[in-house]
């Protein structure tokens, strides 16, 4: 319950445990292949907009129909599976996706940002020797000026 010094979290939760008739010794970690039915149970309108317009955008695409005909309908079936999938995802606002989205935009850029700093390497070392040589360059050809 509650103290002077704040509220004894673990206490309230272990008590409101208690009174829903949850027993605090009797729970277990479901095993994978529960956890993995939950999973998919919850996926299940992401997996029927799949099941669905996946051979719809297959049989499009393959119709032999130009681009331009083609383009706006394979969009519209992909918001169709992008509806799945956010009803999947439980139907979350703006303010969650929002968040959401920034959080992983934060990690794929970091993560870009890394790649391409490792991979920028060899540039890098060469852009500091020419700049050291031309350094070197300059100072012999002021020594040789002064000379």
């Amino acid at each position: 319950m509650s103290t002077n010094k704040g509220i004894d979290w673990d206490g309230e939760l272990q008590a409101l445990m208690e009174s829903s008739g949850i027993k605090h010794a009797e729970l277990a970690r479901p095993t994978w292949t529960t956890r993995a039915r939950r999973k998919a149970l919850g996926a299940r309108p992401f997996l029927a907009a799949i099941a669905i317009t996946g051979p719809l955008m297959w049989v499009t695409t393959a119709s032999g129909a130009p681009a331009a005909a083609v383009g706006p309908l394979l969009v519209w079936l992909a918001g169709w599976i992008g509806y799945g999938a956010w009803i999947s995802l439980g139907r979350p606002d703006a303010t969650i996706a929002a968040h959401v989205v920034a959080q992983r935009g934060g990690i794929a850029f970091a993560g870009v940002s890394r790649f391409c700093f490792a991979h920028s390497r060899p540039a890098r070392a060469q852009w500091r020797a020419w700049r050291a040589a031309s350094a070197r360059d300059r100072a012999a050809a002021s020594g040789e000026a002064t000379a």
